[in-house]
């Protein structure tokens, strides 16, 4: 008789799911031969049992009523089980617990941590390393850093400038960070923020990349002519 077994993982990453990946999702859990449920809470609070991915495909997901997550969960026969949280907040962000036979669970581990790893997004090292804190970290001198070159830049009479840039940099950062969402359910109306929230996110990093390049530029063309 096989050993029973169980696995918890979890995993605080930045995600983008689709249609596809919810379909695949559904795909993988129907290889446990039990019934299908979803749990689905929405930005007003509410939360809605569905009994197939399909109806949660067709969610409107507005701005005024969008998805902050998704708990998809099955039961079988012969204890075998699996229990899967997408979510915004609070961490982690993706968790999932396997039972059942030694051999499944360690099968449906690997698979699902493949699907994970199909959506996972670029920058998820953020939400899950140091570069988190030292992003975080930076975000808070920056303001600073730049509130005091203002003030040695300019006459002591426009004393309002360093306050007022305090502002206007933690004001830019907050939209930035913004930009790279922790959850992104992209369905319904979602897909067309996802695109144009990509669409910003690529203009922003490109013109910061240009703006680096040509400082780098400047400095060099300022030593050698």
């Amino acid at each position: 008789m096989e050993n029973e077994a169980s696995k918890t993982r979890s995993m605080d990453i930045a995600f983008l799911v689709d249609s596809d990946n919810l379909r695949g999702l559904e795909k993988l859990l129907g290889e446990i031969k039990g019934a299908l449920e979803y749990k689905v809470k929405f930005s007003d609070g509410s939360t809605i049992k569905y009994p197939n991915i399909e109806d949660i495909i067709a969610q409107p997901n507005s701005g005024k009523r969008f998805i902050v997550s998704i708990l998809a969960s099955v039961e079988g026969h012969a204890g075998q089980s699996a229990f899967l949280t997408l979510r915004n907040d609070p961490e982690p962000s993706v968790e999932y617990t396997i039972s059942g036979p030694q051999r499944n669970v360690i099968y449906f581990a690997d698979k699902l941590d493949d699907w994970i790893a199909s959506f996972r997004q670029w920058y998820s090292a953020f939400f899950s390393s140091r570069l988190g804190a030292l992003a975080a970290l930076a975000a808070f001198v920056l303001p600073l850093f730049l509130a005091d070159k203002i003030q040695y830049l300019f006459p002591a009479n426009k004393s309002w400038m360093p306050p007022t840039t305090i502002v206007v940099v933690a004001v830019a950062e907050y939209w930035t960070f913004k930009l790279f969402p922790r959850a992104t359910f992209a369905i319904g109306q979602g897909a067309r923020r996802h695109q144009f929230f990509s669409m910003i996110r690529t203009t922003v990093l490109a013109g910061f990349v240009i703006s680096l390049l040509a400082s780098v530029l400047a400095n060099w063309l300022t030593r050698h002519l």
